[in-house]
């Protein structure tokens, strides 16, 4: 028999009873054993987050490439035709002739009235997307979205499978392998299969290392590392618009962001990373975790012995079917995670309109697209402050009120230079605005979700964000048919709609994270603790909320 009882401190000890003496043993949930081992920062700790996050460097340039890869250079082209060289005798010494309106309001046909004289080639120019076929881009674009959407619904079964680390390197090889052979297309079709295989890979990759590095994260590094991974998006932004700028043919753009892939993929054999503790439990696998808390106690520097130390957790037989019952069981969970599915596809529809939008707002595309990536680095630098000073729930509603803030002011005509308006400057900042708040709401679910489901509920969530990056880049068509006000009063309302949904939210702001769709509802305070439907537990005691107390012993039967 194991007796489980409170010592002087009220830390929960536990001892084997029988014909020998007690032997006393702390009893600890994942979550404490987690911040008893890693109490500090090391610069071990540090290299072993950088490591996990390696991957992740190749994924916003993997989704961000046709940006570069498929410009249409509307204003670098010169006439071949009579019909277009009547057009520019007429318009003079205009500056405004080559552009948008004087080659699409003209049909004008490349090859036959102009000719492109931009030095960079692109497959838009090699393949005729441009004016009323520019919507090929658009697709071109968005169908990577797609893509990571059937990844997403599809790795909810595959982390509960093989663990979040093998996943997030199974999505990485699918997106080495597309990126290599998109490095040798040779027609548009070809290109859009490519483009679903790599949005696959990369969401499977992407949300795995998340949950990876969050569930190895303690609760005072959760907030940091969750920064500094995203903040490895704006790193992979950033070498792609390097690649663009001195690279010319899009072939080549594709094959060196390849070779980041390859590069990033290495880390992973080279270290011995750790698996997910938590997922390690999940799974009844209690030795394995356990070393993997020594592991991380190592490489923190932490002089804590786990010797004493017995885990609290769930032995959970789940599967995909048992997941789906859970959420009509437990309706706090369901709600949560409703609610946070519609913020996720708001704020991934502001988000990607921007990033697929800049070439409607300025010329000059490496530059603009250099200050939005430097203004990404921003928002993830200071969603961290943003967290300590307002709490997750008040930090997000400050986020997504800068978007609506920032929209209503680009609306109005003021311009600084031929180059720079209030528009651009307000994009950038209503930008900020949407990354911090994309930041905030991965944050967010990742805490509101149980450990044994986390999986499940991130890939639900981010399986609405891909449909609202999709949609992203079609939004930006309006530019060209509506007034500029229009797509700007849509995304003011929409950021409305997600505080809106973000009310509904409680705030998770040092609360502990959940183990299982049970915890949700006592810290919710749905339920209280002596409620809680422990159900099959196999003698163990899970999360310190099962077993019968009396008189402050707690007795389980091993």
């Amino acid at each position: 028999m194991t007796v489980i009882s409170n010592n002087e401190h009220g830390a929960r000890i536990s001892g084997k009873s029988g014909h020998g003496p007690v032997v006393p043993r702390e009893l600890l949930t994942i979550e404490e054993a987690v911040d008893l081992v890693v109490d500090r920062l090391s610069f071990k700790l540090v290299l072993t987050f950088i490591a996990v996050c390696c991957t992740i460097f190749n994924t916003s340039a993997a989704t961000y490439i046709t940006i570069f890869t498929g410009y249409i250079p509307y204003n670098e082209w010169k006439c071949v035709s009579e019909k277009c060289s009547d057009l520019e005798a007429l318009a003079g010494s205009s500056n405004d002739f080559y552009s948008y309106d004087t080659m699409c309001k003209n049909d004008l046909v490349a090859g036959s009235d102009f000719e492109w004289t931009s030095k960079k080639l692109t497959f838009s120019m090699e393949w005729g997307f441009y004016c009323k076929n520019e919507a090929k881009l658009s697709l071109a674009s968005s169908v990577i979205f797609l893509g990571s959407l059937i990844g997403l619904l599809f790795s909810t079964c595959l982390y509960d499978w093989i663990g979040r680390k093998k996943g997030a390197i199974f999505g990485s090889f699918l997106v080495l392998i597309s990126l290599g052979a998109s490095s040798v297309a040779t027609s548009y079709s070809v290109l859009l299969v490519l483009r679903v295989i790599s949005g696959f890979g990369l969401m499977v990759n992407y949300t795995g290392s998340y949950c990876w590095v969050l569930e190895l994260a303690p609760t005072f590094l959760r907030n940091p590392v969750s920064g500094f991974f995203t903040l490895g998006w704006t790193v992979g932004v950033f070498m792609l618009i390097g690649f663009s700028k001195f690279i010319n043919h899009w072939h080549y753009i594709y094959m060196a962001v390849a070779v980041i892939n390859v590069l990033g993929l290495i880390v992973f054999f080279l270290l011995p990373l750790p698996a997910s503790p938590r997922y390690s439990l999940i799974k009844g696998r209690k030795e394995e975790a356990m070393k993997t808390l020594q592991l991380l106690s190592q490489m923190s520097g932490s002089k804590v012995s786990l010797d004493k130390v017995d885990l609290i957790y769930e032995e959970r037989n789940q599967s995909y079917l048992q997941q789906l019952k859970d959420f009509k069981a437990h309706p706090t969970m369901l709600k949560e995670t409703l609610l946070g599915m519609t913020a996720w596809f708001i704020v991934s529809l502001i988000s990607y309109s921007y990033q697929f939008g800049w070439s409607k707002i300025g010329n000059d595309l490496h530059s603009i697209y250099f200050f939005a990536a430097f203004g990404d680095g921003v928002a993830y630098s200071t969603c961290v402050l943003g967290c300590r000073l307002l709490g997750r729930k008040k930090a997000t509603f400050f986020y997504f009120g800068v978007v609506i803030v920032m929209n209503l002011l680009a609306m109005l005509d003021v311009k600084f230079t031929d180059m720079w308006s209030l528009e651009h400057l307000v994009s950038i900042i209503g930008n900020i605005g949407s990354s911090s708040a994309f930041i905030m709401m991965y944050l967010y679910s990742g805490e509101l979700a149980p450990t044994s489901h986390r999986g499940m509920i991130l890939c639900l969530s981010s399986s609405c964000a891909r449909v609202g990056s999709f949609v992203g880049p079609y939004v930006n068509l309006l530019y060209g048919v509506t007034d500029r006000r229009v797509p700007l009063a849509l995304f003011a309302g929409l950021a409305l709609m997600a505080c809106v949904v973000v009310w509904f939210l409680p705030d998770t702001t040092g609360r502990s994270v959940p183990e299982t769709p049970g915890d949700v509802e006592v810290l919710s305070g749905k339920k209280k603790e002596d409620e809680e439907d422990d159900g099959e537990t196999n003698g163990v005691v899970a999360n310190g909320l099962n077993g019968h107390i009396d008189n402050g012993i707690v007795v389980t039967v091993t």
